[in-house]
């Protein structure tokens, strides 16, 4: 479960993300985070939820490495991220899927273009590997019919599953989620969830936010707060 950032006893895994006293700003919206100290071991499923939505937007930019910490140390897989060392960040998001409301696709390429482009991209995975798994999730995702089309030319919810299977494709470590139910519909509920339990299983970590009320309880997930800024006290599933 999320625990609260403490020195490593020699016996537990890794975490796949700890903060430590870090503090993160949104300048533009005028919201920052302060003081956050948090460690999530391999294959935990988190929701966090906010007295501020725009606070559990920031913490979910902090987590993918697009809104830099202005304090404090952000560990991933044990390793601290180099923020002012925007290079060295790369092999890191990488390994992070994230869905977003503003994610979008390239548009001047086909659906399939961009999951190619995405996946090779992002990952090291060979690429008869790569079409297989690309296979299966544009069957289950139903969005078969759209991979010869340029986004705009597809229906906006085919454009969201799109952009699920481009993250799923990238076998994150972390995956994070805003709002997970307007990127796959209900109807794919199951094969979204089957998907995030094989990314648990691979001891990877899943922080999500949602508006549908029970949304992801079959990964028994830890719900997490943030109140004032900061983080609050954790609650059990």
């Amino acid at each position: 479960m999320p625990t609260p950032a403490a020195g490593d006893s020699g016996t537990d895994p890794t975490p796949v993300v700890r903060l430590t006293n870090l503090s993160v700003e949104d300048t533009w919206k005028g919201r920052a985070l302060t003081d956050l100290d948090l460690s999530l071991p391999p294959g935990t499923a988190v929701h966090l939820s906010a007295d501020n939505p725009a606070d559990a937007h920031l913490l979910l930019r902090c987590l993918a490495t697009l809104s830099w910490p202005t304090r404090g140390r952000y560990l991933f897989g044990g390793e601290e991220l180099p923020f002012t060392w925007y290079e060295r960040l790369l092999p890191v998001k990488r390994r992070i899927g994230y869905l977003y409301p503003m994610a979008a696709m390239v548009r001047n390429r086909t659906v399939e273009e961009n999951l190619d482009y995405q996946a090779h991209y992002f990952s090291d995975t060979d690429l008869a590997r790569h079409q297989g798994l690309k296979e299966e999730l544009v069957q289950a995702f139903g969005i078969r019919d759209a991979l010869p089309f340029c986004p705009e030319l597809v229906s906006a919810m085919e454009q969201r599953r799109a952009i699920a299977v481009r993250d799923i494709l990238k076998e994150p470590l972390l995956f994070l989620a805003e709002y997970p139910e307007e990127f796959v519909g209900r109807g794919y509920f199951s094969c979204f969830i089957a998907e995030i339990r094989k990314v648990l299983s691979r001891g990877g970590v899943f922080v999500y936010t949602t508006n549908y009320r029970g949304f992801g309880k079959e990964l028994t997930p830890l719900d997490l707060r943030l109140e004032n800024g900061t983080l609050a006290k954790e609650l059990a599933p």
